[in-house]
């Protein structure tokens, strides 16, 4: 049976990840897995996301509204990207952009969901920005300007979105209060998208230490993607999971053999060692 909580995989590039990731339960232990979106969820996601370009060009004609934006991956993200897709078997030629990639990836094979899901986590935070003249608003993974509409039960924001556009599409002058939360909106929403953030991140972390518990001990093949100041950062080829493991000397693209050492559900937290040749 699948846990009621399900966590979205989807790229924000049109919503062109078509698979969910749910945390399943069979006899008696709990694993991940990816579905498909059932035909309506699919035909949802793209209504949602017609209707909020849509209301996003209409805001814009009407030199008002609340935009969401996102900035495009940043370089250091694009390489961690490349040795992620080198990590679970993913060809990926240095010629091919990003964007090339993602227009080509099959939600339907492992590989390539895991990537879309590595591709999410790396993208850009995205933001929300009131109307300004002569800023034209974008967001980089739908590659126009975007608006959050289609959620008013969930989204604060879409609830003055909406009826901005009401207003507009009946000729009418969109109210000085709707204005004035256009303009207090992006603070508020960033706080709640920073909370969203928060349990989006510790719900991935223990649903991987679940899937891992019970194999401290086991060799798993990975690829360094990353390196900073608290250690490097491991990609693991099968299951795809992320963790932290101590340098000692590591590098981005190096390949290694790790073992889990421990995977502890209580704190969200897994730890590996290199194993030594």
């Amino acid at each position: 049976m699948s846990a009621a909580r399900y966590l979205e995989l989807s790229s924000p590039v049109a919503r062109r990840l078509y698979r969910l990731l749910e945390v399943a339960r069979e006899d008696g232990h709990f694993r991940l897995q990816l579905r498909l979106q059932t035909w309506a969820e699919k035909r949802n996601a793209a209504l949602s996301l017609a209707t909020n370009l849509a209301v996003a060009a209409t805001l814009l004609g009407a030199k008002t509204g609340l935009f969401r934006t996102m900035e495009e991956p940043q370089a250091w993200a694009v390489r961690r990207l490349r040795h992620t897709a080198s990590a679970i078997g993913l060809d990926w030629p240095k010629a091919e952009s990003l964007q090339q990639l993602e227009r080509r990836l099959d939600p339907t094979k492992p590989s390539d969901a895991a990537m879309m899901l590595a591709i999410r986590r790396a993208s850009q935070t995205a933001a929300y920005q009131p109307f300004r003249a002569g800023v034209l608003p974008w967001h980089s993974a739908v590659a126009a300007p975007y608006a959050h509409s289609t959620a008013p039960l969930r989204r604060l924001a879409d609830r003055y979105v909406i009826e901005a556009a009401l207003e507009i599409a009946n000729g009418r002058i969109v109210p000085e209060r709707i204005q004035e939360a256009f303009e207090a909106l992006p603070d508020v929403m960033k706080k709640a998208d920073a909370l969203s953030g928060q349990v989006t991140h510790a719900v991935i972390d223990l649903a991987e230490t679940v899937i891992l518990q019970g194999g401290e001990g086991t060799n798993f093949a990975a690829v360094v993607t990353d390196v900073d100041e608290r250690g490097a950062r491991i990609q693991l080829s099968s299951p795809a999971v992320v963790a932290r493991i101590k340098a000692n000397g590591l590098k981005p693209g190096d390949e290694l053999t790790v073992r889990l050492d421990s995977a502890d559900p209580e704190t969200r937290s897994v730890r590996f060692s290199v194993v030594d040749d």
